[in-house]
């Protein structure tokens, strides 16, 4: 018995003494490769992408999980770094995705804010979870925003569609202008709104960032939005001493806004702008994206032509961005289904489907705003909702009273007049037809009659017109979504109250065009489906 004793105690020395050779040897070999075999050489190691090392300290009873100061790991080091072959031995050891130094911050976060784009896609595509908030209740999106990441931003804002309005209001209030173009091009809306109903501009205006309105302005952000106490993004400049920003809003504010537009002049103006931010020769549309639910099956598209024949209508891919406002209707102009519009029959098609004019009564309350669909889910249809346009004007109906309308038009020095039918609105091309009320119901009033008032105007150069409510946004149009094809990359101009037949016979109605989505019931099955706005290159 103690001569085994004896012979086991001699076979662990030698062990040990043999373990003890092959770590000194491998720190030796650390040594030359002139690191060491503490925390501060294996954060050396992994900033150099050395893996060959790491693998070697790993070999000498290094443990791959050992932190440094604030909880900081390896895979922490990696992503700051943009050691992509280091975090990916890290992984491959069982290494957490998602692991939290002290101050709650994962890797992605640590790419992010050491602006290292690749880094942040590649862990995205690693799996690394982007919803995960920091101890300042930060995610990573929203840190790319304030530090002014555009790239990484770039990255996450596929993976938060629902979070891009709150982003591009944080962008604004710290004026990340760059950020600010990002965020639209991804489907972040320019009319988004904070609880106390400041938009993007009046944040940008406020804090007196010149760069970030005079974008916000370029893409489509409404000067002339108003809080409930009737602050405009002038107002806000003109508080916080901004002059410059004030004179730069008030540009356009006279007779050229005061205008209707037709549907041929929104087409283009959509068509223009989406034009800006289509891919370039060689370059892929989107291929970072995750994988979309969205079905590729094509559309038809044919359109009954004034002579009753049919054809196809070919529509010049490249179109968006995000715009929104206020469903105010109104008895704008027809806006068009697709690339042309067929007086003649009514009938037009959208996306492979055929679309009719809006049903008399959809088109009545979607005009009052009170088209509100119980319950929505995203649906798996080819189509794309790529851009949001409704241009509001510096004018706002505060009261109808009997024959005579009281409007309050923005400027300077904002001021109010009262107008009865057949006089002009001062310092402009409209002029008013009629001033009447009429009754009203829908669910801002909880399905109750209430009686409105409104004023219809014509455009005297355009010959267009159109009705304005008392106390809802005046707009030059009716809202309207621009929709691709997914499929073969084809635009089309979707309104309320349109009729399509997808290729399998189903029936749809556009119940609602959204700042940042198209509302979609179907009329077998009463069914609502929603078309997330996803910007050009969303």
């Amino acid at each position: 018995m103690n001569l085994l004793r004896i012979f086991l105690v001699c076979i662990f020395a030698l062990g040990l003494g043999a373990c003890r050779k092959k770590t000194e040897t491998v720190e030796k070999e650390v040594r030359e490769a002139g690191y060491a075999m503490t925390v501060d050489g294996w954060f050396e190691a992994i900033r150099t992408n050395d893996v060959s090392v790491m693998k070697k300290m790993v070999k000498g009873g290094f443990e791959t999980k050992t932190k440094g100061p604030g909880d900081l790991s390896g895979l922490h080091v990696a992503a700051e770094t943009g050691s992509v072959e280091a975090a990916e031995y890290l992984l491959n050891r069982g290494f957490s995705l998602d692991v939290k130094d002290a101050e709650g911050r994962t890797a992605l976060m640590h790419a992010v804010l050491t602006d290292r784009k690749d880094m942040v896609k590649w862990l995205l595509r690693q799996g690394a979870n982007p919803k995960i908030k920091d101890n300042n209740d930060f995610m990573a999106l929203m840190l790319a925003v304030t530090t002014g990441r555009d790239g990484a931003v770039e990255q996450l804002a596929t993976y938060h569609r629902e979070d891009l309005d709150s982003a591009l209001l944080l962008a604004s209030l710290v004026g990340q202008s760059d950020v600010i173009d990002t965020l639209t091009n991804y489907g972040a809306s320019v009319y988004a709104r904070m609880e106390n109903g400041r938009t993007p501009l009046m944040l940008a205006a406020q804090n007196g960032h010149h760069e970030a309105v005079a974008l916000l302005m370029d893409i489509g952000a409404s000067r002339f939005a108003t809080t409930e106490s009737g602050d405009t993004a002038q107002s806000f400049a003109v508080a916080a001493g901004h002059d410059e920003i004030a004179a730069m809003i008030e540009k356009g504010f006279g007779g050229e806004a005061l205008a209707l537009e037709s549907a041929e002049e929104v087409e283009k103006a959509m068509e223009e702008y989406l034009a800006e931010y289509q891919p370039g020769p060689g370059e892929a549309a989107n291929e970072d994206l995750p994988a979309s639910n969205e079905a590729s099956k094509p559309f038809s598209v044919p359109e009954t032509g004034p002579h009753g024949d049919d054809r196809e209508i070919e529509t010049e891919p490249g179109l968006s961005r995000a715009n929104s406002g206020d469903n105010d209707g109104g008895s704008g102009s027809e806006a068009e289904a697709s690339r042309k519009f067929s007086k003649s029959t009514g009938v037009t098609t959208l996306a492979g489907a055929r679309v009719s004019n809006p049903i008399p009564q959809l088109a009545a309350d979607t005009a009052s705003g009170t088209t509100q669909p119980a319950a929505e889910k995203q649906e798996e249809l080819p189509l794309v909702m790529r851009h949001y346009r409704q241009r509001e004007l510096p004018v706002e109906v505060k009261k109808v009273s009997g024959d005579v309308a009281s409007l309050r038009i923005a400027g300077a020095e904002p001021k109010e007049v009262d107008i009865r039918a057949g006089e002009s609105i001062p310092d402009s091309r409209l002029v008013v037809v009629r001033v009447f009320s009429r009754t009203e119901t829908g669910k801002l009033n909880q399905g109750q009659p209430i009686e409105v008032g409104v004023v219809e105007v014509e455009d005297k150069d355009s010959g267009l017109k159109r009705e304005w409510i008392a106390g809802r946004s005046a707009s030059s149009h009716d809202p309207v979504a621009l929709v691709e094809d997914s499929a073969t990359g084809r635009h089309y101009i979707a309104k309320p109250g349109q009729k399509f037949f997808t290729d399998d016979g189903r029936e749809f109605v556009v119940s609602d065009v959204r700042p940042s989505q198209l509302v979609i019931a179907e009329t077998a099955t009463g069914e609502v489906r929603t078309l997330r706005l996803r910007g050009p290159k969303g």
